[in-house]
């Protein structure tokens, strides 16, 4: 017995090549500490979250070249470039609603967001764009982070995206209404639309060729859009409008 409490533990034997270790085998591993990159990465703020530089030495130079502004106008050019866009958008001119869509933005938005945020956005918040006809086109002074953020804003949000999602309202950039305006579609056009996607001129277009119809009848005109697949519209609303309203995709 007391020789049996001197003798040394028998040791494990070896483990066969590729059989799975035991974890029991090994005690636990003390906890590594972090890189002292990775540590300084993360007390630092993401560079995710940031917008993008908006520098390209390959645009300026090109631009330059083609001198399209006098050369003391050359920064404020590029100021003004770098500007975001507002947000924009347009009332579908042929909906059953229209004359309700344009009472709430001109009665109910138009003066709640000037008593809650126009101090906040230097401006007016909401106004109709003054070039395009009927006040159907609307100017948003308010960044997508303000819209979703402020809660003074919740409802006129709630609003945009539901007209928006049942084809009343079309998010649009402004200069992208300009080209429609000029062709200045009449009854009996035939329209051949070769870069349709995402469509909003193209729905401008048909809202066109259906104000132009007499009361009670068919338009006659047609819309002849190109586009690789019914998808690339913005949604499955806007691609059933499509198919019902004069537009032929090919």
């Amino acid at each position: 017995p007391e020789e049996a409490m001197h003798r040394r533990p028998q040791e494990a034997p070896p483990l066969e090549r590729g059989a799975p270790e035991s974890l029991w085998r090994r005690g636990p591993r003390p906890p590594r500490s972090p890189a002292p990159a990775a540590a300084a990465a993360r007390s630092e703020p993401s560079t995710s979250s940031l917008p993008p530089p908006l520098e390209n030495a390959a645009f300026e130079e090109y631009y330059k070249e083609q001198r399209i502004v006098h050369e003391e106008e050359w920064d404020a050019f590029m100021s003004v470039l770098r500007k975001p866009l507002p947000a924009t958008f347009r009332v579908n001119a042929s909906c059953r609603f229209l004359k309700d869509i344009c009472s709430r933005l001109e009665n109910d938005f138009r003066r709640s967001l000037e008593n809650e945020v126009s101090d906040e956005c230097g401006e007016y918040a909401l106004s109709p764009l003054p070039w395009y006809p009927g006040n159907l086109a609307w100017h948003l002074n308010l960044s997508r982070k303000q819209l979703r953020k402020n809660p003074a804003l919740e409802s006129f949000h709630e609003f945009l995206k539901h007209e928006s999602e049942v084809g009343n309202v079309t998010r649009q950039e402004a200069v992208s209404m300009v080209p429609p305006l000029f062709l200045n579609v009449q009854a009996g056009h035939h329209i051949l639309d070769m870069c349709a996607a995402p469509g909003s001129k193209t729905f401008q277009l048909l809202e066109m060729i259906h104000q132009s119809k007499e009361p009670g009848l068919l338009p006659t005109a047609l819309v002849l859009l190109y586009m690789s697949h019914l998808l690339h519209y913005k949604d499955a609303t806007s691609s059933s409008i499509i198919q019902r309203e004069c537009a032929l995709p090919t």
